[in-house]
């Protein structure tokens, strides 16, 4: 099982979120990852990008880093829906998605969005409250 990268570990051992709702995402998490729908380094580089653009510096940039040639495409299709979840969410378009569909089928699309929005809230309760 591969688990959350050594950063994300540490933001969530960080998290002053109540229990229960902690306990909950760290369940959303480790059944994402569990379900290998979607590598974990296209996570991890998703992960990386969300924080970036929200401003904060990120020491593990998985952002640049090389998959296969095989997942690279899903890597790039990933993140630019990464990118626009952040700030332009509605812009987001069909033929967009339709690799992300292609490689991951729709259980697998819809995880990843899932989780790049819960990345994208983790950021912003961070920013707002400290709670990251």
């Amino acid at each position: 099982m591969a688990g959350p990268s050594q950063i994300h570990r540490i933001s969530m051992a960080k998290a002053r979120l109540p229990k229960q709702l902690l306990e909950k995402y760290k369940s959303f998490l480790a059944s994402t990852l569990d379900g290998h729908q979607v590598p974990v380094d296209v996570l991890e580089a998703c992960h990386s990008r969300i924080r970036q653009i929200h401003g904060f510096k990120v020491a593990d940039n998985k952002v640049g880093e090389h998959l296969p040639l095989t997942e690279e495409p899903l890597k790039l299709a990933a993140l630019k829906i990464a990118e626009k979840i952040v700030f332009s969410v509605h812009d987001i378009q069909d033929n967009e998605l339709a690799p992300l569909k292609k490689k991951l089928g729709e259980p697998g699309c819809v995880q990843l969005i899932t989780a790049l929005a819960f990345f994208d809230v983790e950021c912003r309760l961070e920013l707002a409250s400290g709670v990251f």
